[in-house]
């Protein structure tokens, strides 16, 4: 007897997937990915390009200061034409130029006076340890003496040291040039010495 074969049952049909809703497509394609790019805004708080910085509009502290104090210098007094302002540096409180026969009067070290140009050069090359250049401040021309009563004047003092003695020497050079003399040399020796200081440090 012949066997029945059963036939297998037809296979369900596959459901088809809902169209998605036109109001769900439209949401979704509003929503943009949080991570998205944004278009670059202009900085609000940023000055614009053509304005000056603080910097460049205002000049240096130290630069301003020095414009100020060039513009509040006094302007430099003029030396009167064919004198030299010179500084007396001696070892007296006070000085009279004897050794050039100008007669001109530093009344205290550090004193400064103006001085005929040619003598000015040789105190300045000869006598480094009792006059250098000074800073002129304005003060007038001094009236220089004549020749002839300059010459006068050191022939009385030289005179006068050829009849001193050594303790007479010894006294002057102590008491106008603060020098001290050695008696054990000629008297001779010794005034040549005192005439020398004279003309080093000026007449007394």
């Amino acid at each position: 007897m012949a066997k029945r074969h059963k036939a297998s049952a037809p296979a369900a049909p596959v459901a088809e997937a809902a169209p998605v809703p036109a109001v769900a497509t439209d949401v979704a394609a509003s929503v943009e990915p949080s991570h998205a790019a944004a278009p670059d805004a202009p900085d609000s708080s940023a000055p614009p390009a053509d304005a000056p910085t603080p910097e460049a509009s205002a000049p240096a502290a130290p630069v301003a200061e020095a414009v100020a104090s060039v513009d509040s210098a006094p302007a430099p007094v003029a030396v009167p034409a064919g004198f030299l302002p010179i500084e007396y540096i001696g070892r007296r409180a006070t000085h009279i130029d004897g050794l050039y026969g100008t007669r001109i009067e530093w009344a205290s070290v550090g004193a400064v006076r103006l001085v005929p140009e040619d003598i000015a050069a040789k105190m300045l090359k000869f006598n480094r340890d009792v006059y250098r250049l000074g800073e002129y401040q304005g003060d007038p021309a001094p009236a220089l003496k004549g020749p002839v009563e300059q010459d006068t004047q050191r022939q009385e003092l030289d005179l006068t040291i050829q009849t001193m003695d050594k303790d007479a020497l010894e006294a002057y050079a102590r008491t106008h040039f603060r020098q001290e003399l050695d008696k054990r040399r000629s008297v001779d020796t010794l005034r040549q010495e005192v005439a020398r200081m004279i003309d080093q440090f000026g007449a007394p």
